[in-house]
Formats: structure tokens, sequence, C-alpha cells
């Protein structure tokens, strides 16, 4: 049964939030807190909630509230490659593909000149997710979209040092790349946004 439209809109706030990750990983959500928040009623929260626990963003607490839910390490691996493995299939795509000016359209999704830590995930996913509409496959964005919100976890914090000030370092990089028709350059920038240097168990 669908939600109602009320709810259906608070549920995309949330889901955004958890991806953003406004919400710290020990952080208690509540129905109260949310509807203040979105100012509307708890029911719609309540039903919007109760989705995202059975999509797997949240856990239900019982009578304390929700947590974010994190993937564990062994699946993030697994997803992580996943991703990569998509990922290359966009890249060389758009390299085989798409126009100069195409390409360069992407420049319009790097206009952060700096971020927070908590905004980092969310600034990276719209620029991938910018690439992947790119290539006109809907079922290729949705695949991308599909494992972005997968793979909630905190970003690595030796990644987000590296753009700290400079947010699209890499994703300018990779316009360039791709610019240039270099394959071996723009698959490298990806394995490298892939590769997590504070995990030691990393699969790069």
């Amino acid at each position: 049964m669908p939600m109602p439209s009320k709810a259906t809109a608070v549920y995309e706030q949330i889901k955004q939030d958890v991806i953003r990750l406004r919400f710290r990983r020990d952080e208690i959500i509540n129905e109260k807190a949310l509807a203040e928040r979105y100012q509307v009623s708890k029911t719609p929260v309540r039903e919007a909630l109760g989705v995202l626990v059975q999509e797997g963003y949240l856990k239900k607490i019982p009578r304390v509230g929700y947590l974010m839910r994190e993937v564990t390490e062994a699946d993030y691996r697994k997803l992580i490659y996943l991703r990569f493995t998509l990922e290359k299939g966009v890249v060389l795509w758009i390299i085989r593909h798409c126009t100069e000016e195409e390409i360069l359209s992407l420049r319009e999704h790097c206009r952060e000149e700096r971020i927070t830590y908590q905004d980092f995930g969310g600034v990276n996913y719209d620029f991938h997710m910018a690439m992947a509409r790119l290539t006109g496959n809907e079922y290729l964005a949705d695949e991308v979209r599909r494992i972005f919100q997968q793979t909630i976890r905190s970003p690595s914090m030796n990644l987000y040092q590296e753009v700290q000030e400079d947010p699209h370092k890499y994703h300018l990089l990779l316009i360039e790349a791709m610019r240039q028709r270099d394959e071996r350059a723009a698959l490298q920038l990806i394995e490298h946004e892939c590769r997590r240097d504070d995990d030691p168990d990393s699969i790069f």
C-alpha cells in the first residue's frame, strides 16, 4: 500500500538526512523531534520511519527510538566493489559516447569550495549521480543510486582530509580525464575514491 503524500514527503526528507549523514551513528532519532523538524504531525513521521526500517536504512529500538543502520564491514567491502564495477561502466560509457560539452557540464556539480565532514558524503553522492544520469541509462543510474544508498557509512577520514578545502579535487581530475578520453586515468580515480586508506582490509 503506498504511503500518503505527506508521509512520502517526510520519508524522502529523512532518507536524504540519513544518506547525507546528518544523524550521528549514535544519535537516537525520535518521532517527536522529527515532527517538529519537518513541521508535521507524528503520524506521517511514524509511517515514514516504518518504511525506512523495512528498507534497512534505520533500526528500531523499542520504547527508545531509531538509529542509523550502517552496513557491516564485510558487506561494505562487497558493496563498494559493486559500486566500483558499476562506476567503471559509467566512466567508460561517458568517455566513449559523450561529447566534450556534455562531460564539461559536470562542472556544474562542482561548485562547493569547502565542506564539512558531515556534508562530504552528500556532495560526493550528488556528483556521482550526475555522472550516472549523463549516460542516459535510467537503469544504470538507478543501480548507482541504490548502491550509494546501501553503503551508508562514515566516509574515509583520510579521503576527506585530502579534499576538505578543495572538495571537488578528484571530481575535476575525473572530468578532465574523461574529457581527454583517458580511460586508464579515469578508472584509477574511481578506484582511489572507492579505496579506504583507513581500512586495513580494503579490497583495493
